[in-house]
C-alpha cells in the first residue's frame, strides 16, 4: 500500500512524526508536508496567489506565462521526513497524488481536535482530506484533542496512541467498505492523559458560535464552544463528534463531499425568479 502523509501543523509537527511511524505498517509512506505552519488554511492553495518564483506570503498570480500557462511552481525542500513544500495541506495534497499516485491520503496527527459542521472547511487537517476525497483517493484526517494536555510541550511519544488508531481506522476503512460509502473520514482522539471509553461513529455537530468585540481600539475573537469544552459542558447531542471526545471516545464521523442537491422545481423557479436580469 502506498500511503501519502501530509499536516497543517508542518513537517517539523511531533503528531506527523508519529503518524508517519504509524502508517509505516501498512506499506510505503511517503511525507509531503508544509515547511511551516499551516493551521486553519482550510482548502487554501498557493495557485493564484503567487508567481512561479514566489513563496506563498501573499503575492498573486496564476501563472500565465505563455510558456506554461496557468500553472505556478511551489519551493519545497528535501526533509528527513520526504518534502518540506512551502504551501498549504491541499497543495500537498495535489502534489503527492499527482506526483506519487498513493491508495490512500492521511493528514495529522493534528495537535487539536477538528470538530464540527462549521469548524472542518476551516481545519487544514480536514482540508487535506477533503482535497484528497474530490481528487478521488480515500481521505482520513486524525486529530488529537490537547486539552489541558500542555500541548507546547507533547512529543512524538504522546502522539503514539492517538497515531495508532489513526492507522488502525485506515486499515479497517481501506479493507471494507467503508468507502463506497463515505469519500473521507474525520477521526478525533481524546488527549494522551485520558482513558478511553471505545470508538463512536459520529456526525459532526452542528453547534457554533463566535464572539467578536472591540475595545481599546483591537479586535478580539473568543470561541465560547471551545472554552465550555474545557470546562466539560457543551450543548452537543449524544451522536455528534465533540460529545464523544468529552466522553472519552475515539469519534470516527464519514463524510461525503458537497452535492449538488437543489432539485429541479427549485431551479425552475430560480430561472423564473431571476429571468430578464440581463437582456
Amino acid at each position: 500500500m502506498n500511503v501519502l502523509l501530509t499536516n497543517d501543523d508542518g513537517i517539523d509537527a511531533p503528531g506527523l512524526r508519529a503518524l508517519a511511524d504509524a502508517l509505516s505498517a501498512l506499506g510505503d509512506v511517503t511525507v509531503v508536508a508544509p515547511a511551516t505552519n499551516q493551521s486553519a488554511v482550510g482548502r487554501g492553495l498557493s495557485y493564484g496567489r503567487m508567481g512561479p518564483d514566489e513563496d506563498n506570503g501573499g503575492g498573486t498570480g496564476l501563472g500565465e506565462s505563455a510558456d506554461d500557462p496557468f500553472t505556478v511552481t511551489i519551493p519545497h525542500e528535501s526533509h528527513e521526513l520526504g518534502y518540506a513544500v512551502h504551501g498549504t495541506p491541499c497543495d500537498c495534497v495535489i502534489l503527492g497524488v499527482g506526483t506519487f499516485e498513493p491508495d490512500v491520503v492521511v493528514a495529522g496527527c493534528n495537535a487539536g481536535a477538528n470538530l464540527g459542521v462549521h469548524v472542518l472547511p476551516r481545519s487544514g487537517t480536514a482540508s487535506a482530506a477533503t482535497e484528497a476525497a474530490s481528487l478521488g483517493v480515500p481521505g482520513v484526517a486524525v486529530s488529537m484533542d490537547v486539552l489541558g494536555s500542555g500541548r507546547s510541550n507533547l512529543g512524538p511519544a504522546d502522539y503514539e496512541r492517538a497515531s495508532a488508531i489513526g492507522r488502525d481506522v485506515v486499515a479497517e476503512a481501506l479493507a471494507g467498505e467503508v468507502f463506497e460509502a463515505a469519500d473521507y473520514l474525520n477521526v478525533n482522539v481524546p488527549g494522551p492523559q485520558r482513558e478511553l471509553s471505545g470508538l463512536s461513529i459520529t456526525r459532526p455537530t452542528e453547534q457554533y458560535d463566535m464572539h467578536a468585540d472591540m475595545a481599546d481600539g483591537r479586535f478580539s475573537i473568543h470561541n465560547p464552544l471551545w472554552a465550555e469544552m474545557a470546562h466539560g459542558d457543551i450543548p452537543d447531542e449524544d451522536d455528534t463528534d465533540r460529545r464523544a471526545i468529552l466522553d472519552d471516545y475515539v469519534s470516527v464521523s464519514p463524510l461525503t463531499l458537497p452535492r449538488t442537491g437543489i432539485d429541479d422545481e427549485v431551479l425552475d423557479h430560480l430561472r423564473a425568479r431571476f429571468d430578464g436580469i440581463v437582456d
